[in-house]
């Protein structure tokens, strides 16, 4: 009976190891692609799951930033983001909208050239 128990234990650990690798393994290291709606220039640091992005020069009244998954998700995943600089003023909220393949960052100002967005995703 004890060598019964240490070998499902032995099991459940092995497997439970196999979901935490496969897990982290599905968070991607590389950082989204940038849209040209991000405007020439821009540029990301981070991930999938959450980063900055500086956005660059575009033509005026711009609006949205679309940024496409290094790795597509199961689901469309749940985001957040916010316009840290907001053209010089306050930091304010600003919609996304989700598919599994991409992120549209939108706002209802116009960004400037300069402005960092910071983004967080959750998949599920």
């Amino acid at each position: 009976m004890r060598r019964k128990t240490f070998a499902v234990r032995a099991i459940t650990t092995v497997a439970a190891t196999a979901v935490l690798l496969w897990s982290t393994a599905s968070f991607a290291t590389t950082p989204p692609t940038l849209g040209p709606d991000c405007g020439a220039g821009a540029s990301i640091v981070g991930t999938d799951l959450a980063g900055k992005v500086e956005l660059g020069t575009a033509p005026s009244n711009r609006s949205t930033c679309t940024l496409t998954f290094a790795l597509p998700a199961v689901n469309a995943p749940a985001c957040m983001a916010v316009n840290e600089t907001n053209g010089g003023g306050y930091s304010t909220p600003i919609g996304t909208i989700t598919t599994t393949t991409t992120v549209v960052i939108g706002g209802a100002m116009p960004w400037v050239a300069g402005d960092v967005i910071s983004y967080i995703c959750v998949s599920y």
